[in-house]
């Protein structure tokens, strides 16, 4: 016991005179920081700035965007489980076997189209096909913008100018029209309408990207990356874009609402792949016929809730993420 004792007491020995230096230091040595202190004030710094994200992210629109966001997930990944119609059943129109534009009975609870297809079973696989195309045509076109944005910016000069005059000149055209002229002379088919589109919006974010990135290049340890003899490579893809990519990540959600909203808008037109259901499919049957609203208003209601979750869940990731809009409103309160 004595033995153990007189180990304890030496081994405090160093700790106690430990902190002893440590104090000295402080006092003594201007702009010195205890190592120890110094890394627990930056983990509270860290736990205090994630509690005020998620604070800034709770918020009613928010919540229930998330909410009509996670009733369209559900849908679209238990369709096969939330209606006994395949999607075969409800695009082959010999299949139908049914009464056009009937009104909601048993079999079919919100009625049926003008092919007879029941509106439930279309809405239900509708949810598929939309968030398919809206997010797949979202990350086609935030990753090209995001290599072509920070490509343009870091190089500037001739590069830039010529990089954003080719955005500029797509950027002229109408999505739409282009989308529509592309479709009839390459097919319909939900892939390559998909691509295309992501094709279309690549020169949005490239713009968006490039705007984040000269922001970041100015910071001083870019160009300590640089007189290091860092590759262009790798500061562009290690210190540049994690950086500057707030932006994209801010604008994927609102990207996809209006991906949706302009591939019903082509599926109204009539140029929608039409062996997958579609929400402005169904519109476009049931445009002429007044007695029969709810063909046409469900649809609606589904493109509505669809838009608007992604829409209020971009819109609360920008008020949550952007620090210089929060400067902005403190200042004109």
């Amino acid at each position: 016991m004595k033995q153990l004792s007189s180990k304890k007491i030496q081994s405090d020995i160093p700790i106690t005179n430990m902190k002893r230096f440590r104090y000295l230091k402080f006092f003594l040595i201007p702009g010195w920081r205890d190592p120890a202190f110094t890394k627990l004030e930056y983990q509270i710094g860290k736990s205090k700035s994630k509690r005020k994200l998620f604070r800034r992210l709770i918020k009613p629109l928010t919540i229930i965007g998330f909410l009509l966001l996670l009733f369209v997930t559900f849908c679209a990944i238990f369709a096969p489980w939330l209606t006994k119609y395949t999607v075969k059943v409800l695009t082959d129109k010999g299949l139908s076997g049914g009464i056009p534009f009937d009104d909601p009975t048993s079999d079919h609870p919100l009625g049926t189209t003008q092919y007879a297809y029941d509106v439930l079973g279309r809405l239900i696989w509708g949810c598929r096909t939309a968030l398919t195309f809206g997010i797949a045509t979202i990350i086609i076109g935030a990753s090209g913008g995001i290599i072509v944005g920070t490509i343009s910016a870091y190089f500037g000069g001739r590069v830039d100018a010529v990089i954003m005059r080719i955005a500029d000149l797509i950027m002229i055209f109408p999505a739409l029209i282009l989308l529509i002229l592309f479709t009839q002379m390459v097919g319909e088919q939900l892939p390559i309408m998909l691509s295309l589109f992501g094709l279309l919006s690549i020169p949005a974010f490239a713009r968006l990207m490039r705007s984040s990135v000269f922001q970041v290049k100015q910071n001083l340890y870019i160009e300590a990356a640089q007189t290091g003899g860092a590759k262009s490579f790798k500061v562009m893809f290690k210190h540049i874009i994690p950086n500057a990519i707030a932006p994209i990540i801010i604008n994927f959600f609102g990207g996809v609402g209006a991906a949706i909203l302009g591939f019903t808008s082509i599926a109204f037109l009539g140029f929608g792949d039409q062996s997958l259901p579609d929400w402005g499919t169904d519109i476009n049957f049931a445009r002429t016929k007044f007695s029969h609203y709810y063909a046409a208003f469900w649809p609606g209601l589904f493109i509505l809730i669809a838009v608007m979750g992604f829409m209020l869940i971009g819109d609360g990731l920008r008020d949550a993420l952007d620090p210089r809009l929060r400067v902005t409103t403190k200042k004109v309160i």
